[in-house]
């Protein structure tokens, strides 16, 4: 019984830091075991009690460990609480998107051995709970011995009540060391079911900066082309190997000589993402709404909103807007309610060549479509999510030289031997296959800047979030790089001052600011309400929005 006691305390003590990527020592007494120690005085107490104090510990305690377990796991992963409506819901398309890298063989087995293991844990759980009560039963009985325990058993509860507030986690779903934590984080999860998200719609209204709902518009960008691309996993961690970093230097150098040549300017940073290993969406309409995005209910919330995003406030400045979305094979109601004017899709793209990937289609064949299918006539915004680089990163399209070949069916042929060519072990080490999936992102994206733009348009380059923690490990936290390409000196100086770095290389020890600053700070630069012919004032200063 001592051994389960430990065993349980080991556990509720383990944890792992969203924001610093590692795994931690919490060195608290856990609630569960307090409050298991309490029922067994209660219930010694008062006997009458006992069956129902027994029940409902045997049922509790043991569903705490395991949501303990699974939260632990979804930080370890994703670097987020667990989701418990969404994340089951995400269940077959994790497993999918594993078979893809794995083989279902390896899925199933590893799956079978999941549930084994949780429920293993399970009932470990609820023995150690029942037999605690068992021995609970030798204590004392006088009427004396019953008022101790039923002090000391409140002593106990009210003692780990007070310990909560010594959170180490304050957004932490399920952990012992932050009960407090936990439940303010799922009250308000509910309070979004319920209200269906008004609440958080009303906070966005209030904290957005200078964008005013309804009438913010961009005459500072004086009809320049925008461009906003997103490369899928292009996170912090591949600055900081130094194998990895020579791969991504060479790339910068080649085509910072080519953007200097024709008299285009370059600013990078890192900024911080609203995700981590997954759930791209979220980023991107973090940096396009302006309003910090990092649970899917706050994502529903906002679509299902009036609030503007960039695709509206580029519309209302007589923009024509399209996103770009090769990824989506299947219906996606949530396209309409991001309100571009046009919407590309997976068939959209008429690609028929090799299926490279999850996603099938290469990012390059993705962006040398993009000019055909945009309308002739500027101002035009596009919004572009690349999906090469996206987990299990095989196989890896080659990049076509002669870029006529890119609509030409057979000159993928000789790709099809290169993409049945990786064997099932890969997904083991999967280090390569990332720098060789962000490497190939990178490239198909300045290599569409330096051939499908000039340097009158506006261009933003930038990755969505960092990969999963077993690639990433604790490198880079959640930064993310982004790059802003253009030959207008008014639009490079005002983000120079903001603190990006001259040039294209974003490396830097953390992030500038958040990703949902970026359109704060473009709409304070150059919205109606920006000051004439002059940035905003620097971030950190008292004025600056």
């Amino acid at each position: 019984m001592l051994i389960g006691w430990v065993a349980l305390f080991l556990v509720l003590n383990t944890g792992f830091s969203a924001n610093s990527q590692n795994w931690r020592w919490y060195a608290l007494l856990p609630v569960e075991l307090l409050g298991l120690a309490a029922a067994i005085l209660l219930a010694q107490a008062a006997p009458v009690l006992r069956p129902a104090l027994k029940l409902l510990t045997v049922i509790l305690l043991p569903l705490g460990v395991f949501l303990h377990v699974m939260d632990m796991a979804a930080k370890s992963i994703y670097g987020r609480s667990i989701d418990l409506v969404f994340d089951a819901a995400q269940i077959p398309h994790v497993l999918d998107l594993l078979a893809a890298s794995m083989g279902w063989a390896i899925v199933i087995l590893a799956v079978a051995g999941i549930l084994l293991a949780a429920a293993l844990l399970i009932a470990a759980t609820g023995w150690v709970t029942a037999h605690s009560f068992s021995i609970g039963s030798r204590l004392p009985t006088s009427a004396g011995g019953r008022a101790v325990m039923a002090v000391v058993a409140f002593c106990l509860l009210a003692g780990g009540a007070l310990d909560q507030a010594r959170q180490v986690e304050p957004r932490d779903a399920f952990t012992s060391a932050s009960v407090w934590g936990a439940a303010r984080h799922h009250a308000r999860v509910a309070l979004l079911w319920i209200d269906d998200g008004a609440l958080i719609v009303e906070t966005y209204r209030a904290e957005r900066g200078a964008v005013r709902d309804g009438q913010t518009t961009l005459p500072g960008l004086k009809g320049a082309d925008v461009y906003l691309i997103f490369i899928e996993s292009y996170g912090a961690s591949i600055l900081r190997r130094p194998e990895h970093r020579a791969r991504i230097d060479a790339l910068y150098a080649d085509y910072a000589q080519s953007f200097a040549a024709d008299g285009r300017g370059v600013a990078s940073t890192l900024v911080r993402s609203s995700t981590f290993g997954g759930l791209s969406w979220l980023a991107h309409l973090t940096t396009t709404t302006g309003a910090w995005i990092d649970e899917n209910l706050e994502y529903r919330a906002f679509l299902q909103s009036d609030l503007d995003m960039l695709s509206t406030i580029m519309r209302r400045s007589g923009y024509d807007t399209s996103v770009f979305m090769p990824g989506i094979r299947r219906l996606w109601p949530e396209g309409v309610l991001l309100k571009f004017d046009r919407t590309f899709v997976a068939q959209d793209f008429g690609y028929s060549g090799v299926e490279f990937g999850y996603f099938f289609i290469p990012d390059q064949f993705t962006l040398e479509r993009v000019p055909s299918l945009l309308p002739s006539a500027g101002p035009r915004y596009a919004q572009i999510a690349l999906v090469s680089s996206h987990y299990p990163f095989i196989p890896i399209p080659p990049f076509l030289e002669n870029r006529d070949d890119l609509m030409v069916r057979e000159a993928w042929a000789p790709a099809a031997e290169a993409a049945g060519s990786f064997t099932r072990q890969d997904w083991a080490t999967p280090l390569d296959g990332y720098i060789d999936g962000v490497s190939y992102s990178l490239r198909s994206a300045l290599d569409f800047v330096d051939r499908h733009t000039t340097p009158d348009d506006i261009v933003i380059v930038m990755g969505d979030h960092q990969p999963w923690t077993v690639i990433s490990n604790d490198l880079g936290g959640h930064s993310v790089p982004i790059h802003l390409f253009t030959g207008r000196d008014d639009i490079l100086r005002c983000f120079l001052q903001d603190g990006y770095n001259d040039g294209i290389d974003p490396d830097r020890d953390g992030p500038l600011y958040s990703m949902e600053l970026i359109l704060q700070r473009l709409v304070l630069h150059f919205g109606d309400a920006a000051p004439a012919e002059d940035c905003a004032p620097p971030i950190g200063t008292p004025d600056a929005g």
